[in-house]
């Protein structure tokens, strides 16, 4: 890890994944390369990122599955 990886709590870089799922911008504290050295450098991080990714397209799944064919399909 390095001093930027102890300088910001986990929570922080959590918040930044979520937004890069949903396609929100990132928090204003946390850069894209930053985000990408912190998940490469942090397991937890990165196989929460792994688990938030495969339980979005679940749910997303799921919800094409239930909704009338004539209604467009819209990711949570």
């Amino acid at each position: 890890m390095t001093w930027d990886d102890h300088a910001m709590p986990c929570n922080h870089y959590r918040a930044a994944i979520s937004a890069r799922a949903t396609g929100t911008p990132l928090p204003a504290t946390v850069t894209e390369s930053a985000l990408d050295h912190h998940m490469t450098s942090c397991l937890s991080c990165g196989r929460w990122a792994r688990h938030l990714t495969t339980l979005r397209a679940a749910t997303d799944d799921l919800l094409r599955r239930r909704r009338p064919t004539e209604a467009p399909p819209e990711p949570v």
